[in-house]
């Protein structure tokens, strides 16, 4: 037993040295995908069309830390971190070397790397724990400006062009140093919104294309050329400013190595000539160079600029000739009135200013209809022209006022004549037989009493038989129970029920069948509401529901007595309306009682809603 583990570890020392002699130094290329962006008006981490102003510099140096930027893949299964922590330390500085164009020279290094050893999954050597990278350089060239700068000033957003490249050479393999020719073109954009600053950039990484690290059939890690998008919201001003940015690098090259987006969110605070900055935020997906977190913090002397004209410094309109603080398209230099727009709409004397009276009639141009020429405020601030007013109709009012210009009629009627065709003193506006003769108070109607008996056929009872006034215009020998209004029907007995139901006793059944009948011919009513009234005694809600109750078997009993269901409503108000008092048997005998309300009429515009 003894001499077989001594043959196992034997066999282990010996196997030892040939997976560190199958391991092989990394291929040559840089993990560094940051660098700090050198304008004055953009974000940290993403530039936005603008460059640094002739002949100011800007300078920085910042610790910048990742988590996790390399990890490799094999055949789509984690494998561990080649690089799990990385600290870095940036060195830059910014030139302006025109009004429009920019050089930048920034030297990474790697103070420290450190991950997990892959020899034996990558066959590849750790990289080394420190080195110097490759040095950036970058050019930059201002093509729009909102304002000063830039090849064409005064436009409607910040535009520039940046070439750059990172030079082949450094010290030590930190995975810090590009191993050929490469190249950074950039197009940044950016606009000034008030306090908000918008922009972004699309860049190119364009460099020679290694090969995937873990030696998988499926290429995961691929190093090449790349494409950058990143968009940025930051704040504007001369005290801290705050941002927001998106970034996502998508590989050009074949393979499946997945794409990296990162969030990040930042600050600059300025202290005199210096300016502090932090930014950080987490990354997603594997791509070479997207860690799973970012920070990076350092300080940096803000450009010597003591132009009082940037967009984000304060200054009074004659420190700034060349601009247009009021926005009234003069500029400060000749703009009498700087800070006060001149009307676009109105009269303009291009002195900048706001004229309330261009023609100094003392009417106001926003109440002027003639702001160019002077007329009194009684004609609008318009110039008094004599005319002569036609009449046409030749009422002496002017058909300017004249509502009837073609038909004379008097002044206090705006010229128009009184129309009664029917020749009974009511207006035809107000005649509902505006063709018929009739009272005013029956709203010009003739009176129609068909059997000629005396009695109005609207309030007859039997309208096509003769019979006396005190009847209801019925014959003697049928006694009306019922007398027709124009607010009721009035009935000359009670409704009578079963005690506390709704039940009508048959006592009360040729009340109900005269009800019937005067419905049954006078369809000019158009709507009855069946009220059912209750006294006080008991509880409300009891007396509602009785009440309700009752006014329903009213209303069915009419129904099956031939009216048009559709020409009723039922309708319980319990105690809620007494007719008399509540505090004697009699009172409270008037207040049990069943009501018969007309709600519409041929002859009424009354509402039939409650």
């Amino acid at each position: 037993m003894v001499r077989l583990v001594r043959v196992l570890l034997v066999g282990l020392l010996a196997s030892a040295p040939a997976y560190a002699q199958d391991a092989t130094p990394l291929p040559g290329f840089s993990l560094t995908r940051f660098t700090l962006n050198d304008a004055p008006l953009g974000g940290l981490g993403a530039a936005t069309g603008d460059v640094l102003p002739h002949r100011k510099f800007r300078a920085w140096g910042a610790f910048h830390y990742e988590n996790n930027p390399l990890v490799l893949f094999r055949d789509a299964q984690r494998q561990g971190s080649l690089v799990g922590n990385r600290l870095n330390l940036h060195l830059g500085v910014g030139y302006g070397i025109t009004s429009f164009l920019t050089a930048t020279l920034e030297v990474p290094i790697v103070l420290y790397q450190g991950g997990d050893d892959l020899s034996q999954v990558a066959r590849v050597l750790s990289p080394d724990s420190a080195g110097l990278a490759s040095p950036r350089l970058a050019v930059r060239l201002g093509i729009l400006s909102q304002r000063k700068g830039g090849l064409v000033a005064d436009m409607p957003l910040d535009l520039a062009l940046q070439l750059g490249t990172a030079f082949p050479f450094g010290v030590g393999n930190a995975l810090a140093v590009e191993s050929g020719w490469n190249i950074f073109p950039q197009l940044s954009a950016g606009r000034d919104f008030g306090p908000v600053r918008v922009g972004g950039e699309i860049v190119g990484l364009v460099r020679p294309t290694s090969v995937n690290l873990s030696s998988s059939a499926a290429v995961r890690d691929q190093i090449g050329s790349q494409l950058g998008l990143r968009a940025l919201v930051s704040s504007t001003g001369e005290g801290a400013r705050f941002e927001g940015s998106f970034h996502t690098l998508l590989p050009l090259g074949a393979g499946e190595t997945p794409a990296g987006f990162e969030l990040l969110g930042g600050a600059r605070v300025p202290i005199g000539p210096i300016e502090l900055f932090l930014l950080a935020g987490p990354g997603f997906g594997s791509l070479p160079g997207t860690p799973t977190v970012r920070v990076l913090g350092g300080v940096g002397i803000r450009p010597d600029d003591n132009d009082p004209c940037r967009p984000d410094r304060k200054h009074t309109p004659q420190q700034c000739p060349d601009l247009d603080d009021d926005q009234d398209e003069i500029l400060n230099r000749n703009d009498t009135c700087p800070l006060e727009p001149e009307d676009k709409d109105g009269f303009q004397d291009a002195d900048g200013c706001p004229d309330p009276d261009n023609d100094g009639d003392g009417v106001p141009d926003g109440q002027d209809r003639c702001p160019l020429k002077k007329g009194p405020l009684a004609n609008q601030g318009c110039p008094v022209v004599k005319v002569v007013e036609l009449d046409t109709d030749g009422d002496t009012l002017p058909d300017t006022k004249d509502e009837c210009p073609t038909e004379p009629g008097p002044v206090e009627r705006n010229g128009c004549p009184i129309k009664d065709r029917d020749g009974d003193g009511v207006e035809d506006k107000d005649d509902a037989c505006p063709d018929e003769a009739g009272p005013q108070e029956n709203k010009g109607c003739p009176i129609k009493d068909k059997d000629g008996d005396g009695v109005e056929d609207k309030f007859d009872n039997c309208p096509d038989v003769k019979g006396p006034k005190e009847n209801q215009g019925c014959p003697e020998k049928e006694r009306q129970l019922v007398i027709i209004t124009s607010e009721k029907l009035i009935i000359k007995e009670k409704v009578f029920f079963a005690t506390a139901k709704a039940t009508i006793l048959p006592r009360s059944f040729p009340l109900l069948n005269n009800v019937a009948r005067v419905l049954r011919d006078h369809p000019e009513i158009q709507l009855v509401r069946v009220e059912g009234h209750t006294d006080s005694q008991g509880k409300r809600d009891y007396n509602i529901s009785l009440s309700q109750r009752r006014a329903n078997s009213v209303k069915d009993y009419l129904i099956h007595q031939g009216v048009d269901g559709t020409r009723l409503q039922a309708k319980g108000f319990g105690p809620d309306r007494p007719a008399d008092t509540n505090k004697t048997d009699a009172g409270r005998s008037n207040n049990r009682r069943v009501e018969f309300v007309i709600r519409a009429s041929g002859a009424s515009n009354d509402d039939p809603t409650e």
